[in-house]
């Protein structure tokens, strides 16, 4: 089956240094196949049996490999052209990110993250995706990933829609 793989917060600053060719030969080391990655915030597309100790065994290597923790979202292929392709249509006017939610949130916890006044910015959560716009840019979020991770209660990783649609098309080649 292939994966993708969302790294979350390397390569950010002078810290939490993961250099893709070490990451390609450390899921390749670890019996991966068609191991390929998508520039340098920490996305890989690989072919691996699943089950639900895959992610683990990755976050346990990337730790022994790099000497910090290293959260992974995954998703099929079909999942992630499921969420390339899945913005609410009321969304689609302005830019948009996607934030990846690791787990699934508590229904309860997306409520109450409604109640939050995050204007002039708007959010769906569809899936195990929060697609969120980006009037002011991604460096003025008022619903950044720490405060969706605070209240959500699940870790997320975030990707513009340009890498989205990249890594869509690294699947289909």
């Amino acid at each position: 089956m292939i994966f993708v793989a969302l790294l979350h917060a390397v390569n950010l600053g002078a810290t939490r240094k993961v250099p893709m060719a070490d990451l390609r030969a450390l899921l390749t080391g670890l019996g991966l196949e068609g191991v390929r990655t998508y520039i340098q915030s920490g996305n890989a597309v690989f072919e691996a049996e699943p089950g639900p100790a895959l992610r683990g065994r990755l976050e346990d290597a990337l730790e022994a490999r790099f000497g910090f923790p290293v959260p992974v979202t995954l998703r099929t292929a079909t999942e992630w052209h499921a969420a390339a392709q899945g913005c609410p249509a009321h969304l689609r006017d302005e830019p948009v990110v996607l934030a990846f939610l690791r787990d699934p949130p508590d229904p309860a916890r997306v409520e109450a993250l409604r109640g939050r006044d995050v204007t002039p910015e708007r959010w769906e959560v569809a899936g195990g995706t929060l697609y969120q716009t980006v009037p002011d840019g991604v460096r003025n979020l008022r619903l950044s990933a720490a405060v969706i991770e605070r209240h959500l209660g699940v870790k997320v990783t975030v990707r513009n829609a340009r890498t989205v649609q990249a890594i869509a098309a690294m699947l289909d080649t």
